[in-house]
């Protein structure tokens, strides 16, 4: 089963991990965990994201919205994701529990809905 594990912390945690002295240490955790995740052979892809990136776009009578993010009241933003494969739930959790972010953020677990093949 695949899962996408979204890694979300405070803003003032991006800070020290962009910063080149500072952030050495956290990202050197960051690095040990998805060697760990290609190690074990679950890692399907992942990526960090611009941290105040995104931007929404809605259809409404049929004209374009768009609308630059963040957009939630949050002390928390998403800072980047994984794609991992898993035989259960179960052992998704248990990589997100291992997720350095995990100790001063949070890290969401998302099933991902398999596409279906086309019919022959």
């Amino acid at each position: 089963m695949e899962f996408v594990l979204t890694f979300h912390q405070p803003a003032e945690v991006f800070e020290v991990n962009d910063d080149p002295v500072r952030g050495a240490e956290p990202m050197q955790a960051w690095k040990l965990y998805m060697e760990a995740m290609v190690g074990a052979g679950v890692l399907r892809g992942a990526n960090r994201l611009e941290q105040f990136g995104g931007t929404a776009v809605r259809v409404r009578g049929g004209k374009r919205q768009v609308q630059d993010g963040p957009f939630a009241e949050t002390k928390e933003l998403l800072g980047g994701y994984a794609v991992i494969d898993v035989a259960s739930i179960d052992e998704a959790l248990k990589w997100a529990e291992r997720c350095p972010g995990s100790a001063v953020g949070v890290t969401m677990v998302w099933p991902v809905r398999p596409t279906p093949k086309p019919a022959q």
